[in-house]
């Protein structure tokens, strides 16, 4: 899941339960108290991606029956890889229009980019109920002028439906799956694993919303020769897939056939669920090369870094520390990091990235509550022991405790683990990063202070 991604930390179903009595009916509790909902049946699906809209991103959405259920994860992996991809285009446009082909029910990818971004967009869509639906979303949302929806032929995806006075910055695309002429679909390899066979979340009795004749190689196919035809009139194409065995004959199309400047892929992980897009450009000043990861089977004589372990700070969860800013958590980050002896060292600071670096000689974050219930028991030892008449059980109890005590400060002495804690902020949401430099455990321990750190910073 993207580093950026609201949902790494998944929504707590008992509180929406609460909150929303539309929720409630789907959560079904487990002997354990846990809630949870079953994710093949759409209703539930439904009622979840709605409340989430309405609580996270202030959206009122109406989901028809019978039509895909978008789930919000997945969504906005999608978004957050197209403000990557913007970051490539220099200068950066002042307002973003992004071009949203196939969009649905209710318009998902536009309104939250709309939302969440201020991005403007021109969403096409062919079904008469997407397109009513959708247009309903963009009244009650008040976001008419944000979004232009257009009502086209399903023969064409950009031409004939674009102003061609416009330029545009990126196209988005969650194209049919699957082949209108194979029904069963691929096979999975697993008989558990519901990718890449027709989902059973999220159900969609209409055909078009999950297959295409040819399947989704034959519709890209035509998305790419399109492109060609209008080449500058948008930055950067892009496009989902859920079948990895669909890129390499779209990645060759991009090669060969329209003469693509440049181009790149990447994947999408929502839990059990894989995705994967593609990007290419006609513009020469626009190298999407740069964000492609270096094939596994290039040697090289130094391994790959491994990326920061990131955590996102939700606004609503912060909000009885008080403020909601870089410096504010960074603040609070750094007072835990007091508390557990460690040496720090500032490394940048400014209004939405603030970076230190930490220096431990001991571990001091693990195994905290069998620590204090240690502490608690020799406590409760020392009461009684103050009643015993005999000083000499308590003096051969202390030497004993010390004598164990050493070797563990031995140990501790020669244990060093240095790290990066970044707190930054990117379109008003805050992540928290850490990254393993030397020493420890190696990653584990920093994935221990992570933990430590989620389990404080949210304990009211």
């Amino acid at each position: 899941m993207h580093p950026r991604n609201p949902y790494q930390t998944p929504p707590n179903f008992k509180e929406l339960a609460l909150k929303y009595p539309e929720f409630r009916k789907h959560a079904k509790q487990k002997l354990t108290g846990k809630i949870e909902i079953d994710f093949k049946d759409a209703d539930a699906v439904r009622a979840l991606t709605t409340v989430l809209l309405k609580r996270d991103f202030d959206l009122v959405v109406e989901l028809p029956p019978e039509r895909l259920v978008p789930t919000l994860p997945l969504r906005l992996n999608y978004i957050l890889w197209i403000e990557d991809l913007l970051e490539l285009v220099n200068p950066k446009p002042t307002v973003i229009h992004g071009i949203d082909i196939g969009t649905g029910a209710c318009s998902i990818y536009p309104i939250l980019g709309a939302k969440k971004n201020q991005w403007h967009f021109t969403a096409t869509e062919s079904d008469e109920t997407n397109y009513k639906c959708s247009q309903r979303t963009l009244e009650q949302n008040c976001l008419t002028e944000s979004i232009t929806l257009k009502r086209v032929s399903p023969e064409s995806m950009l031409v004939g439906n674009l102003d061609l006075n416009t330029q545009y910055d990126f196209t988005m695309c969650n194209p049919p799956f699957f082949d209108s002429d194979n029904n069963n679909g691929p096979k999975s390899r697993t008989s558990n694993r519901t990718e890449p066979t027709c989902p059973k979340s999220g159900g969609s009795n209409a055909a078009s919303e999950i297959a295409v004749k040819g399947g989704e190689v034959q519709f890209v196919q035509k998305l790419l020769q399109e492109s060609k035809d209008i080449k500058s009139a948008v930055r950067i194409y892009t496009t989902m897939l859920g079948h990895k065995s669909s890129l390499e004959p779209i990645k060759n199309m991009i090669i060969k056939d329209i003469g693509a400047a440049s181009w790149t892929k990447t994947e999408f992980c929502q839990g059990r669920t894989m995705r994967w897009a593609i990007a290419w450009s006609f513009d020469q000043s626009i190298s999407l090369t740069s964000t492609q990861k270096p094939s596994k089977s290039l040697k090289s004589s130094a391994p790959l870094p491994r990326p920061p372990l990131a955590y996102t700070i939700v606004k609503e969860r912060w909000s009885h520390k008080g403020e909601y800013s870089v410096v504010v958590i960074m603040a609070k980050i750094v007072e835990h990091l007091n508390q557990l002896k460690m040496e720090i060292r500032k490394v940048s600071e400014s209004k939405t990235r603030s970076a230190v670096e930490f220096i431990a000689r001991q571990n001091t974050w693990s195994k905290q509550r069998q620590k204090r219930r240690e502490e608690m028991r020799q406590s409760k030892s020392s009461v009684l022991e103050d009643d015993q008449p005999e000083p000499k059980k308590m003096k051969v109890e202390s030497e004993s405790t010390d004598a164990v005590a050493k070797p563990e400060e031995q140990k501790n002495t020669v244990f060093h683990l240095k790290a990066l804690v970044l707190v930054e902020e990117s379109n008003t949401i805050i992540t928290l990063q850490i990254q393993w430099i030397e020493g420890g455990e190696g990653r584990e321990s920093t994935n221990q202070v992570l933990q430590y750190l989620k389990n404080h910073l949210f304990d009211k």
